[in-house]
């Protein structure tokens, strides 16, 4: 199974994306913070051990979580990255942070045709995300349990 990663964004002289909300950018973690915690027992998977968020960190997992539409921060290292790739997925399909505004509309229906064909199973969570409606995305979020089927598949790839 391949891995999606981030389309870099081309930043100006001034360090900015051209036409790019600032609101839309995709705060960076500092891994840092980010502790495993010690278990009695062994843990069959890496990305099966618990995870705390601490200072920073935690702020900037809260604002990742409400941007997205998720309740609650990953609780294992599994979800954290699987939680990124299925940002980095709506952000690309989107365009939102990558793309100037007025070329939105044009981006996605292009994107809609490839990820459509590519992972129909994001096309809900990408309609929602590309039409801002955060709470219908909070929603399906919850209806679907996705951080935790996020966490699952990031495992099953793994192995």
């Amino acid at each position: 199974m391949s891995k999606i990663f981030p389309i870099r964004q081309i930043p100006t002289a001034s360090g900015t994306v051209p036409g790019a909300s600032p609101t839309l950018q995709q705060p960076k973690v500092d891994f840092r913070e980010v502790l495993r915690l010690v278990q009695s027992s062994a843990v069959s998977a890496d990305g099966a051990q618990s995870i705390d968020f601490g200072g920073r960190s935690e702020r900037l997992m809260r604002d990742v979580i409400a941007r997205y539409g998720f309740d609650r921060l990953p609780a294992t290292y599994a979800e954290l990255y699987g939680l990124f790739e299925y940002c980095d997925s709506l952000d690309a399909a989107s365009g939102m942070g990558m793309r100037p505004k007025d070329q939105l509309r044009e981006w996605q229906e292009a994107s809609f045709v490839v990820w459509r064909k590519k992972k129909p199973e994001l096309m809900p969570a990408i309609e929602l995300y590309c039409a801002e409606d955060i709470e219908g995305l909070r929603s399906l979020h919850e209806r679907e349990d996705t951080l935790t089927a996020l966490g699952r598949r990031f495992l099953e790839c793994e192995e």
